[in-house]
C-alpha cells in the first residue's frame, strides 16, 4: 500500500476518526479496545526481545489502538458534563461577544459569562435576546454586561423532523440561553482586551465604511457576507437566487474566498524564493496573512477549516512536498478535530473535505479528458472541471442534507467565481484607498455594478426551466452506499480491477432497492404529527395526501411541516381552518364541527386552558385516550 505510505496522516486520521465515533456512539466497546492494545504491547515487546516476526505488525497493531484509545480518550475530555441551569433566577457578568442582531421584539446576541455563582458556568456560552430599548439599541460587540435573569438549557420543541437547533448550538459549545430585561441590565464597561474582540470591531468598522458608501443595501448585504463573512442582513430572497443555482458557498467566507487569497499571495511573492531564507519569509507572510483574514471575517468554522488547510498546505509547498497533498489535506482535518472533535459532524467540515478531496482527484483527469491549448478557451474548460469535480464528492451530502440539487451549478460558476474574485480585489483597494473619498467612490460604484450584474444573471439562471430538484430524500444507508459507490470508482480507476466495478454496480443496486422499498412504504404511509407551537397543528398523513388542521391557519409557518412534506414525499397540503362550523370530507379524511374520522379512528377537539387538544374518541366501553400517537400506523 504505497500510497498510504506516502499519505501517514491518512492512516493516523482514519484510526483517530474510528476512537472518536467508538466513543461517541459505543462507550462500552473501549474496554474491550484497552484490552486489545495491551495484548499487542506484550506481544510487540515479546517479539522485539526474540527477534521474531512479525515485529512489524504487531508494532502497527500496537499503535493503532493507541491513536483509537488516545482519540476516544480526547473526546471524553472535551465532553465534560455540562451543568444544569440555576433554578431561580442568576446574577452574572457577561461579555457580549457579536453585536447584537434586532429582531421584531428583541435584539439576539452572543454572551459568554464572565463570572457568576456556580463557577462552573464562568466561561460557557450562551443566546441572549435583550429587551428593546434606547439604551440596548447601543450595545456593541466587547461591552460588559452586569446582567439578571434565569438560564434555560437550550432545548428542541421536538416537533417531527424539526431542525435540531440544540444539537447546531452545542457544536459551538452553545448550552443556554437567557431573556434579560432592560431594567435587570448595566453597562459594566468594555470586556478585557483579546485578539478576536479587537478583530471583531475591526470588522465592525469596515462594515461602516461600506454601508456609507455602496448605494444599494442589497449590494451591502452580498459584498459584506462575501468578503468578511457578515450574513445577518442577507434577506431571504438573495440567499434563494444564490441557493437554486448552487451558488451559496460563494455567500459563506471559506476555502473559495482563502483558496483565491492564497494563490494570489503565492504568485505576488514567488520572488521571494530565490533569496536567501525566502521560503521562510514567505511562509510567515502568507501565513500571517491569512489567519488576519480570518480574524477579520468572524473566526466562523468555515473560516478556521480553510485557513488551517492550506497552511497546511502552505506548509506542503515551503518544504518542497506537495506531491504529498492528500498528506497535508489529512493533517489539517487532524488537526482540527483535535481541537474540536463535535467539529466531525458539522455538515460544512464534510462538504469541504468532500469537495477538496474530490477536486484533487477528479480535476486532472476531467482537464485531460480535452486538452485546450488556446488560452481563451483554457480557463472556461478548467473552471467547468472544478465545477463538476467539487460536484461529484459533494452531491451525495449535499442531497441527504438540503434534499435538493441545482442543475445548473456549472453555468453559476462561470458568474459567481470570477465575480468573487473581482469582489474581493476591489473591496480590497477599496479599503486600501478609503483615505482619498474620490478613489474609494469611484471603486465603490464598481463594486455595486459588479454586484448587481452578478444577481440580475443568477436570478436568469434561477428562472431557468428545471433548475432546482427539490424534495430529494435519501436514507443514511443511501447515503452510505453511494459515497461507497464513489470510492469504489476511484479506486478501480487506479487498479483496473473489474471486480472494483462490479461492487460499484452492487452499490447502486442496493441503493434502488432501497429507494423503491421507501417509496413502497411512503405511499401506504398513515400518520399523526402534531406540531406543538402557539397554536397546535395537526398533520393527517395518508400516502402522500396530507392535511394540515389549526385554530390559526393565517400565522401557519411552512417551516414547521416542510421537512415532513421532504422527507415523507408528500403533496402539498390542505390547510384547514379549526372552527366550530368547519366542515370538511373526502375519501382520506371527514371532519365535522369537533369529531375527525380518519381512517378507522374517530378524533375529538377540546379546548383545555385554552389550548386546542385531540383526544381519541370513546369507542364502546373504552375510555378516551388523552394523546394520540405521533406516528399512527
Amino acid at each position: 500500500m504505497k500510497f498510504f505510505a506516502n499519505n501517514p496522516f491518512l492512516k493516523i486520521l482514519g484510526f483517530w476518526i474510528a476512537g472518536l465515533l467508538t466513543a461517541r456512539h459505543f462507550p462500552i466497546l473501549l474496554i474491550a479496545t484497552g484490552f486489545i492494545l495491551l495484548f499487542f504491547l506484550c506481544w510487540s515487546i515479546y517479539l522485539s526481545v526474540k527477534r521474531k516476526y512479525p515485529f512489524d505488525l504487531a508494532l502497527s497493531a500496537t499503535l493503532a489502538s493507541l491513536i483509537f484509545l488516545l482519540s476516544a480518550l480526547n473526546y471524553k475530555l472535551q465532553h465534560p458534563s455540562v451543568p444544569s441551569a440555576p433554578v431561580a433566577e442568576t446574577h452574572f457578568l457577561g461579555s457580549l461577544l457579536e453585536n447584537p442582531t434586532e429582531k421584531p421584539n428583541s435584539f439576539q446576541c452572543l454572551m459568554r459569562i464572565d463570572y457568576t455563582e456556580p463557577d462552573s458556568l464562568i466561561g460557557r456560552k450562551l443566546i441572549c435576546w435583550i429587551e428593546k430599548s434606547p439604551s440596548t439599541g447601543n450595545l456593541q460587540v466587547g461591552d460588559q454586561l452586569f446582567c439578571k435573569g434565569r438560564l434555560n438549557r437550550v432545548e428542541n420543541r421536538g416537533n417531527p423532523f424539526e431542525f435540531d437547533y440544540k444539537a447546531y448550538l452545542e457544536q459551538q459549545s452553545i448550552f443556554y440561553s437567557c431573556y434579560l430585561k432592560t431594567e435587570n441590565i448595566t453597562i459594566a464597561g468594555g470586556s478585557p482586551f483579546s485578539i478576536r474582540l479587537a478583530a471583531e470591531k475591526f470588522r465592525n468598522k469596515l462594515l461602516a465604511q461600506l454601508r456609507s458608501q455602496l448605494p444599494g443595501s442589497e449590494s451591502f448585504q452580498v459584498i459584506s457576507a462575501l468578503t468578511l463573512g457578515y450574513r445577518k442582513e442577507l434577506m431571504p430572497e438573495t440567499r434563494a437566487f444564490f441557493t437554486t443555482t448552487g451558488a451559496m458557498h460563494v455567500l459563506a467566507v471559506s476555502g473559495l474566498h482563502v483558496g483565491l487569497i492564497f494563490m494570489f499571495l503565492l504568485r505576488l511573492s514567488l520572488f521571494l524564493k530565490h533569496i536567501r531564507k525566502g521560503k521562510l519569509i514567505r511562509f510567515i507572510l502568507i501565513a500571517t496573512f491569512l489567519w488576519l483574514y480570518a480574524l477579520i471575517t468572524g473566526f466562523s468554522p468555515s473560516v478556521q477549516r480553510a485557513t488551517t488547510m492550506f497552511t497546511f498546505l502552505l506548509i506542503a509547498e515551503s518544504t518542497n512536498r506537495t506531491n504529498s497533498i492528500y498528506n497535508s489535506i489529512a493533517a489539517s482535518a487532524f488537526a482540527l478535530i483535535l481541537i474540536n472533535p463535535d467539529i466531525l459532524f458539522a455538515v460544512g467540515f464534510q462538504l469541504s473535505y468532500a469537495a477538496v478531496l474530490s477536486i484533487v482527484y477528479f480535476y486532472p483527469k476531467l482537464e485531460q479528458m480535452l486538452p485546450v491549448r488556446n488560452k481563451l478557451l483554457a480557463y472556461p474548460w478548467q473552471l467547468l472541471c472544478v465545477s463538476v469535480a467539487a460536484q461529484i464528492g459533494t452531491f451525495p451530502l449535499s442531497i441527504y442534507y438540503f434534499n435538493q440539487f441545482p442543475v445548473y451549478f456549472w453555468l453559476s460558476n462561470f458568474v459567481v467565481i470570477p465575480a468573487a474574485f473581482i469582489l474581493l480585489s476591489g473591496t480590497l483597494l477599496f479599503f486600501l484607498f478609503s483615505a482619498l473619498p474620490p478613489i474609494s467612490k469611484i471603486l465603490a460604484i464598481g463594486l455595486d455594478f459588479v454586484n448587481t450584474l452578478v444577481l440580475d444573471l443568477l436570478k436568469f439562471i434561477s428562472q431557468l426551466p428545471g433548475a432546482l430538484v427539490e424534495n430529494i430524500s435519501i436514507t443514511f444507508g443511501q447515503l452510505t452506499l453511494l459515497v461507497s459507490q464513489i470510492v469504489l470508482i476511484i479506486i478501480f480507476i487506479h487498479y483496473k480491477r473489474a471486480r472494483l466495478l462490479q461492487l460499484s454496480l452492487l452499490c447502486f443496486v442496493l441503493f434502488q432497492i432501497i429507494g423503491i422499498n421507501n417509496k413502497l412504504n411512503l405511499l401506504n404511509q398513515h400518520k399523526l404529527l402534531i406540531y406543538q407551537g402557539k397554536n397546535p397543528t395537526f398533520h393527517f398523513i395518508n400516502g402522500r395526501e396530507n392535511y394540515l388542521i389549526s385554530s390559526d391557519t393565517s400565522n401557519l409557518s411552512p417551516y414547521i411541516y416542510s421537512m415532513a412534506e421532504t422527507q415523507l414525499h408528500l403533496h402539498r397540503p390542505h390547510v384547514i381552518p379549526l372552527v366550530d362550523s368547519v366542515t370538511f370530507r373526502n375519501r382520506d379524511i371527514l371532519i365535522e364541527n369537533q369529531l375527525c374520522q380518519f381512517g378507522n379512528e374517530t378524533y375529538l377537539w377540546v379546548d383545555i386552558q385554552k389550548k386546542t387538544k385531540l383526544i381519541k374518541h370513546a369507542r364502546g366501553g373504552d375510555k378516551p385516550t388523552g394523546n394520540p400517537q405521533i406516528n399512527a400506523n
